[in-house]
């Protein structure tokens, strides 16, 4: 017992000194190794899938808002009026333009302009009805 205090510090000191070595070995290795990093680019999509078959006896409802709601479902349906005109107005203006640059209007491109102005003028009338009854 006399010797194992000092026995037992010199084990101890053998251990760290070796780990020490084992850990400054790692930056001895031969070699230049760089290290590059690319970004690239993220695309973030959100899905939002709505089950046709939302109403059916396995659906709880209960994670839906639309369906407690009444603002949302009225905010949503407001958002799909006004995306429909807008498609409706966006495709009359992209015929109009396509027929006049020529200068001539055929009797089918005139039947096509009549067919976008009747979708404008309902969706329009369909986005007053739905604003007139809230």
């Amino acid at each position: 017992m006399k010797y194992g205090k000092k026995i037992l510090t010199i084990i101890f000191a053998v251990l760290v000194l070796s780990a020490g070595l084992v850990l400054e070995a790692s930056a001895q290795r031969r070699g230049v190794y760089i290290q590059r990093t690319t970004s690239r680019p993220v695309i973030v999509r959100r899905y939002i899938y709505r089950d046709p078959f939302w109403r059916s006896r396995y659906y709880s409802g209960f994670y839906d808002p639309f369906y407690y709601s009444p603002y949302l479902r009225h905010q949503e349906q407001r958002y799909y009026l006004q995306r429909e005109l807008a498609g409706n107005r966006r495709e009359l203006a992209e015929h109009q333009r396509k027929y006049r640059a020529d200068g001539v209007i055929t009797a089918k491109e005139q039947r096509e302009l009549e067919d976008d102005y009747r979708d404008v003028s309902r969706s329009i009338e369909r986005l007053s009805r739905f604003r007139r009854n809230y």
